[in-house]
C-alpha cells in the first residue's frame, strides 16, 4: 500500500505557499493554518519544495525527505518567512487501541519550552522545545479544556476550551502563532491520517469493506468511494473503526472522514444524488446488531474537497419520537411528539394474541403502552421519478415488549434546499424491503 502526506502551513508571517514532491504538486495556494488532504505517495526519496503562491515556483526553501514504506506524514512548513524551513512529522502509531491518541508539536518561533495539561491541573506533556513533536499518549472520549504554560511558570499562555475528542481517534495538537505579536497563539488539533488510513496489507491493517464508483465532486470524473475498517474476526459481518474516503478519479488525492458511530455489522455504501445538484452523494448504513434492530446512517456530500454530513441518524430519532397507547377495542394509538399527529393500528384481526389485556367486550383491562424504537431502516428511493432520491426511513412499532411488533413508522424524507424535510409520515403493517 501507498504511504501517506499531508501539509501544514504554519509559517505565521508567510504568504499562501505551494509545495512540491519531485515537482508533484502536493499544495497550491495554502494558506496560514490549513492543512491539505493526505496524498497517497510511493515510498522513496524526495526534494520537497516550497515556494510562494504566484512565484513561477522560485523556491523559498527546499529539502530532501525520504518517504518510508506503509507511512503517513504531516509536512509542516514552519518558522518566520526569513528562516523558513521544512518538518516532516511522522502521524504514524503502531496501535490505535480503545482510547483517544493524542501528541503535540511545538510550532511557535518566538515561545520558550511548553506544558501542556487540563483545566483540572493534570499534566499531559512536559518541557517541549519548538519543534519537538511528542509521543502520543491515551485519554478517554471527553471534551477538554487544554492550559499551555510556559515550562516551570503559572503563566498560562493559551486556553484551549471545548476540544471534542472521541475514541478511538488519533489527534495531534499542533501549537502555532505567535507569543508577542499576530498571528495569536493557537492549538489546531486536527485527526491524524491513523484514525482512518490504511498503509498495509497485514491481518490487522483496516480493510477495504465496500466500495462503489461514481462522480462525487462534481467534475464529470469518475471517484472511488470506499469504505474501510478493522475485523477483529474476519468470520463475523461486524467491523470496527470505519472510515469513509474518496479517491478524486482526477487527481488521485484522497479525502476520509470517521462516521461518529463506526462500528457494527453489515456496514455498506449507497451512492445517489440526494441533494439535489446532479453529483452523488454517500449513504452509509451500519447496522447495531443485537434484538433492536437499530442503524446507524449517514449522508456525505462533498463540499470544497470535504466529506460535509448532511444526514446522521442521531438528530433523526431526536425529531421522530412518538407516545404509544392502546386503547379501547383493539386500538393502539401513535402520536408524534413534535407536532402531536396521530395515526391508529387495528388489533382486531389480532385478537386472540392480545386476548390477555383486552376483555371480551374489547374493553383495556389496564392502561398500556408500547414504544416507538429508533431509525431500524433507511432506503434511498426516488419516490417522485425525478432522478433525484429521497429518504425511506423506517421505525419498528412495538408493544409490551421486543418481539411483539405492531407496525412500523415510515418517514419520508426530501431534500428542501438546506436539509431533509418530512413529506410524508405513515403507519404501515410491514415493509417489504425492510
Amino acid at each position: 500500500m501507498a504511504s501517506y502526506i499531508r501539509v501544514l502551513h504554519a509559517s505565521p508571517d508567510s504568504p499562501a505557499v505551494d509545495v512540491y514532491a519531485n515537482e508533484r504538486t502536493l499544495a497550491k495556494t495554502l494558506t496560514y493554518r490549513n492543512f491539505t488532504e493526505y496524498i497517497p505517495l510511493q515510498e522513496g526519496n524526495y526534494n520537497i519544495k516550497v515556494s510562494l503562491s504566484g512565484s513561477q515556483g522560485e523556491a523559498i526553501v527546499q529539502d530532501n525527505m525520504r518517504v518510508y514504506p506503509n507511512s503517513i506524514y504531516t509536512v509542516a512548513v514552519i518558522g518566520m518567512q526569513r528562516k523558513i524551513c521544512i518538518m516532516p512529522i511522522s502521524d504514524l502509531i503502531a496501535s490505535v487501541g480503545l482510547n483517544i491518541n493524542l501528541k503535540l508539536v511545538h510550532l511557535s518561533p518566538d515561545t520558550a519550552n511548553l506544558d501542556i495539561g487540563l483545566q483540572n491541573g493534570t499534566n499531559l506533556f512536559k518541557d517541549v522545545p519548538y519543534c519537538e513533536t511528542t509521543n502520543y499518549i491515551t485519554l478517554p472520549s471527553g471534551t477538554y479544556t487544554f492550559q499551555v504554560k510556559v515550562t516551570d511558570t503559572d503563566n498560562v499562555v493559551l486556553t484551549v476550551p471545548n476540544q471534542k475528542l472521541t475514541s478511538p481517534k488519533v489527534y495531534t495538537g499542533y501549537i502555532v502563532g505567535l507569543s508577542n505579536s499576530n498571528p495569536p497563539l493557537q492549538m489546531l488539533t486536527p485527526l491524524d491520517g491513523s484514525s482512518y488510513l490504511n498503509t498495509n496489507d497485514s491481518p490487522s491493517g483496516k480493510l477495504i469493506i465496500d466500495s462503489k464508483k461514481a462522480d462525487v465532486n462534481g467534475d464529470q470524473v469518475v471517484d472511488t468511494v470506499f469504505l474501510s475498517g478493522d475485523k477483529p474476526d474476519p468470520t463475523s459481518p461486524f467491523t470496527e473503526n470505519l472510515s469513509v474516503c474518496v479517491e478524486d478519479g482526477k487527481n488521485n488525492k484522497i479525502i476520509c472522514t470517521v462516521p461518529p458511530s463506526n462500528a457494527g455489522y453489515n456496514a455498506n455504501l449507497f451512492l445517489g444524488d440526494f441533494n439535489d445538484d446532479n453529483v452523488a452523494d454517500i449513504l452509509i448504513r451500519i447496522e447495531s446488531g443485537g434484538s433492536g434492530g437499530y442503524l446507524f446512517a449517514y449522508v456525505y456530500t462533498v463540499l470544497n474537497n470535504r466529506l460535509v454530513n448532511i444526514f446522521d441518524y442521531e438528530d433523526f430519532n431526536a425529531n421522530s419520537q412518538y407516545q404509544v397507547n392502546f386503547m379501547d377495542n383493539y386500538l393502539v394509538e401513535v402520536t408524534q411528539i413534535n407536532n402531536q399527529n396521530t395515526f391508529s393500528i387495528d388489533l382486531s384481526n389480532r385478537k386472540e394474541e392480545f386476548s390477555d389485556i383486552y376483555d371480551e367486550n374489547g374493553k383495556l383491562i389496564q392502561p398500556l403502552q408500547g414504544s416507538v424504537l429508533p431509525l431500524g431502516g433507511l432506503i434511498p428511493q426516488d419516490t417522485d421519478n425525478d432522478g433525484n432520491f429521497e429518504l425511506i426511513a423506517i421505525q419498528r412499532i412495538i408493544g409490551r415488549f421486543n418481539a411483539e411488533t405492531l407496525g412500523y413508522v415510515k418517514t419520508t424524507l426530501d431534500w428542501d434546499g438546506t436539509g431533509f424535510t418530512t413529506i410524508k409520515t405513515e403507519i404501515v403493517t410491514s415493509i417489504d424491503q425492510f
